[in-house]
């Protein structure tokens, strides 16, 4: 978040009393001038001149969920519903910048302050019940699920995903700990992969087996095909496959290479099973392949090497290796600070990608010390109640969740 905006941005924001909320909006109104953003600055000075009209306020709010700024957004939206009362429609808006900003708590809290409102409509409980999962509330999951019966085409997803939420964590009851520790637990419930490295950076606090931003190596790549190798091996996977993508392409040669699995051409048609998808970061993945990737095939295995965890995706790999926020990969243009401190940029590897998976199948075993967090019993616990996978839909990738990480902004 901007700095000049720190004082409107949630949750501070939420404390400004009306005189202080048009001031900070005049900073607002110049800032997205200077950013070539004139209808966002009309509308901030929109509720500069009228700062109890809740229909200004409303889109201002929605317009800077659209900028991709939540945090302001929650703020101006919250000061709407003060004036409005019990509105799902801008309960539902705050609800959703809340989400963005990963403040899955407070939109629990707003929800609950809400009862009628649940009671009488469809989706605030949809979100009642999706945002006590995140913050790790499965009770209220559970009391909420049978009143979330399907009531219509659109609803049939929505109790999906609640009801998914559900079923895999009573799958693994017993098995981890689902505490406000259990990277790998959550991560599994609410979307359905399995997370296979923990960051040792700040394991205990702040990132808790995630990472923030990372300039990936080609050890830690190979290690991630390694573990996946010992995952598949059952399943006798017979190819790899990758979607268009130099990322993609080095991660599945360097697959078939170091896994010994046939490169098979992603399919003109259909799907691409039975086999192993591979991606190098999920977020990459071509949007003209998510239909193909929507349902869990018979004999298929969708690995990510690395997923992001402050971006919702629209399916979650089976597999992951990590968690980031900002990531280079190992060939990619990366950052270098001199002994003097002086920082500049190398290029990156333009090599054939035959070479550079040649690299990656040739690196040597990651660092002891990278492998430090990855508790192996709790993970063998895991994979032992959940793998391999059933065919069937799979989740989307949720942003954040019950275990709490530093996010940098």
């Amino acid at each position: 978040m901007d700095s000049v905006l720190a004082k409107l941005a949630w949750p501070a924001g939420k404390g400004l009393r009306v005189p202080e909320l048009v001031e900070q909006l005049g900073d607002l109104a110049a800032l997205a001038v200077e950013r070539g953003a004139p209808q966002l600055a009309a509308l901030a000075e929109a509720v500069m001149k009228d700062p109890d009209s809740p229909d200004q306020l409303y889109q201002l709010g929605y317009a800077l969920i659209d900028a991709g700024a939540p945090e302001v957004a929650a703020t101006v939206l919250w000061h709407c519903l003060a004036l409005v009362g019990d509105s799902e429609e801008v309960v539902c808006e705050l609800v959703s910048a809340l989400e963005s900003a990963l403040a899955h708590g407070d939109a629990f809290d707003v929800l609950a302050r809400h009862e009628a409102l649940r009671t009488r409509s469809y989706l605030p409980r949809y979100l009642y019940a999706y945002n006590a999962a995140m913050t790790g509330r499965l009770d209220v999951v559970r009391s909420t699920l049978p009143s979330l019966a399907p009531i219509s085409s659109d609803t049939e997803a929505l109790h999906a995903t609640i009801a998914g939420i559900v079923e895999r964590a009573d799958r693994v009851a017993g098995a981890t700990p689902l505490d406000l520790r259990d990277l790998r637990g959550w991560s599994y419930v609410l979307s359905g992969g399995l997370v296979m490295h923990q960051s040792p950076y700040g394991f205990d606090e702040p990132m808790r087996g995630r990472y923030a931003w990372l300039a990936d190596s080609l050890p830690r790549v190979a290690y991630g095909i390694d573990r996946l190798g010992a995952l598949i091996a059952p399943l006798g996977l017979p190819c790899v496959y990758a979607p268009e993508g130099r990322d993609h392409e080095i991660l599945a040669e360097a697959i078939a290479k170091r896994l010994g699995l046939p490169r098979a051409p992603w399919p003109a048609i259909g799907v691409p099973a039975p086999g192993l998808v591979c991606v190098y970061d999920l977020a990459k993945l071509p949007a003209a392949h998510l239909a193909q990737l929507e349902q869990r095939r018979d004999g298929q295995v969708l690995f990510a090497h690395a997923s992001s965890w402050t971006v919702d995706s629209p399916i979650a790999p089976d597999v992951t290796t990590l968690l980031y926020q900002s990531i280079v990969p190992p060939w990619g243009e990366s950052t270098i600070v001199g002994p003097d401190g002086t920082v500049s940029r190398s290029p990156p590897d333009e090599r054939p990608a035959l070479a550079i998976a040649a690299d990656v199948a040739a690196a040597p075993p990651l660092d002891e010390a990278e492998r430090a967090s990855e508790q192996p019993a709790a993970w063998d616990a895991l994979v032992a109640r959940v793998w391999p996978m059933r065919p069937g839909p799979r989740s989307r990738l949720w942003a954040g969740g019950p275990v709490a990480s530093s996010r940098f902004v």
